[in-house]
């Protein structure tokens, strides 16, 4: 299916360039340690194994801003090392009373606005990380929050390009599609900046978007408005 979209997109932009997908590992296969390749960012390894890339940072001695460079081996299992330096000791606060200590579950103010206009072809959930959209020639995609774009490459997951936007409160936000894209990685975006505009019909007419937190997938309409 990856192929054949990739064949379809290229023949719909009447030779415009489009960004060649790279072999890689597919995202379900269990592996414990991955090879960089030429264009990975720290993000779009820890995105293709449902990681949150602090942790695979931590887990491999990596500080922000996180460079990784091709032939490098990361590990994608396994414990994450402990600091060798002893923290000084700090006088032990007193914990408020049980009745205003803050709720265990987190809760975030950040929202997203809706990518692109119009409904779901495919709704989150059995196998579907995020929503689907099959969208006509000329639309726009937008980015649904402001952030910093961490990836913008080759496409995960059979499409063409893939871009990666880092929001605050570990929030990440994709776009999965088979045209070119308009933004480059280190970009700051404005929510509503346009990603990129669909250029085709038919099945390469696609979006996949996708908001993961602290490297988990959510359903994008819980935090959608």
């Amino acid at each position: 299916m990856g192929l054949l979209l990739v064949g379809m997109i290229g023949c719909a932009t009447q030779g415009r360039p489009v960004i060649a997908e790279r072999k890689q590992p597919p995202p379900f296969r269990k592996v414990d340690t991955y090879i960089v390749s030429r264009g990975d960012t720290l993000y779009s390894i820890a995105w293709r194994f449902n990681q949150d890339v602090k942790t695979l940072a931590a887990r491999n001695g990596l500080r922000a801003p996180y460079t990784i460079y091709p032939g490098q081996r990361l590990r994608l299992r396994g414990s994450v090392p402990k600091r060798s330096s002893t923290p000084r000791s700090r006088p032990k606060k007193a914990k408020p009373p049980a009745e205003t200590r803050a709720p265990s579950a987190r809760k975030s103010s950040l929202t997203f606005s809706w990518p692109v206009k119009g409904k779901p072809s495919r709704e989150f959930g059995k196998g579907n990380k995020g929503l689907d959209f099959s969208l006509p020639r000329g639309a726009v995609v937008r980015a649904a929050a402001s952030g910093r774009v961490v990836y913008a490459g080759t496409g995960l997951g059979g499409y063409t390009s893939i871009v990666i936007v880092r929001h605050g409160g570990g929030y990440l936000s994709a776009y999965s599609l088979n045209t070119a894209v308009s933004v480059k990685e280190n970009d700051e975006i404005k929510v509503g900046a346009r990603i990129a505009e669909i250029e085709s019909t038919g099945r390469a007419a696609k979006l996949h978007f996708e908001i993961r937190r602290d490297g988990e997938p959510i359903s994008p309409r819980s935090v959608l408005r």
